[in-house]
């Protein structure tokens, strides 16, 4: 390797004998790039090229903490959802869907999107775009009504994943009767 080139000196070849050489090379960024190859030798030359596109992925985390834990019935806790896109490419529409349980009432909700609350489940319009590197910070506060070892439950889903991403977090509610 010289200069940007690979060469291989291959020596005499007889009639009709044929040998393979071989290059791995490893992306170092998106794009598309040619290869080109070319053989030389006294009675003859010929080349060929090679297109790769590189494409970047998106990786998307999603972590939830809740705040208080554990709370007395009456109580507000309060859920932190962060989605981080640890790939190359960009996120698209990543829909956050949030479960509570049997034993808490909605109270509020925040994020970067407009939520829509149906029952006991609280969905976050998608987030048309998540860089790579980026975060995005969601919270659903919820009021403990009853008393147990409850599960909220978070999805996450985008145009990138072919099934949903999901995290759970325990919260113990109590009576102080």
């Amino acid at each position: 390797y010289a200069d940007g080139k690979v060469t291989w000196n291959l020596g005499t070849l007889a009639v009709n004998d044929s040998t393979e050489v071989g290059l791995t090379i490893e992306a170092t960024r998106m794009g598309t790039f040619t290869n080109t190859a070319e053989a030389t030798a006294l009675c003859a030359e010929a080349s060929g090229e090679a297109t790769t596109e590189v494409r970047g992925i998106s990786a998307i985390l999603l972590e939830c903490i809740d705040v208080e834990d554990p709370i007395p019935v009456g109580a507000v806790e309060t859920y932190r959802i962060t989605v981080t896109n640890q790939g190359s490419a960009v996120g698209t529409n990543i829909v956050v869907t949030c479960m509570l349980p049997a034993q808490m009432e909605f109270v509020r909700a925040d994020g970067p999107t407009d939520e829509t609350v149906q029952e006991r489940t609280i969905t976050f319009a998608p987030l048309e775009a998540l860089a790579p590197g980026a975060a995005a910070n969601y919270s659903v506060s919820a009021r403990g009504t009853d008393t147990g070892d409850v599960r909220f439950r978070v999805m996450l889903r985008s145009d990138q994943m072919t099934t949903p991403a999901e995290e759970s977090e325990a919260t113990h509610i109590y009576s102080e009767d």
